[in-house]
């Protein structure tokens, strides 16, 4: 395994594992913000829609993406029967993120709209592999 495999395998987990943490912050904006709330309270995309479903499927959303990431990180590392699946993972994984980003918008989050956008061009136009 070279250094570019680790690396971008690591990059994949850390990437996912980002997901769950914002889950799991309260937005700092927002008094007395209870966790989850950096998504879930309002969704432009979806407007009139209440919490009561806008939080399961941002929840959802976010445990879908978390593990898709982390298994693909887990792929590019070398962990069998992951290995050779690792690309629709991360694709799959990007997908996921990009409605979960797209449905719950935060400016603050343009950066994982950016790496999502990125893992795509890398995986499906550029057809990009790190593994040997």
């Amino acid at each position: 395994m070279d250094f570019v495999q680790t690396i971008f395998g690591i990059f994949l987990i850390a990437h996912g594992l980002v997901h769950a943490i914002l889950a799991a912050a309260p937005r700092p904006d927002i008094p007395d913000a209870k966790p989850l709330t950096f998504w879930t309270r309002q969704s432009k995309l979806l407007p009139g829609v209440g919490e009561s479903i806008t939080r399961p499927v941002a929840m959802v959303l976010w445990v879908v993406s978390t593990l898709l990431f982390v298994a693909a990180g887990l792929g590019v590392l070398g962990v069998p029967g992951l290995r050779d699946i690792w690309s629709g993972l991360t694709a799959a994984g990007a997908i996921t993120s990009l409605l979960l980003l797209l449905l719950f918008w935060h400016r603050w989050l343009i950066v994982g709209l950016l790496i999502d956008l990125g893992l795509l061009l890398l995986i499906v136009v550029f057809n990009w592999t790190p593994v040997n």
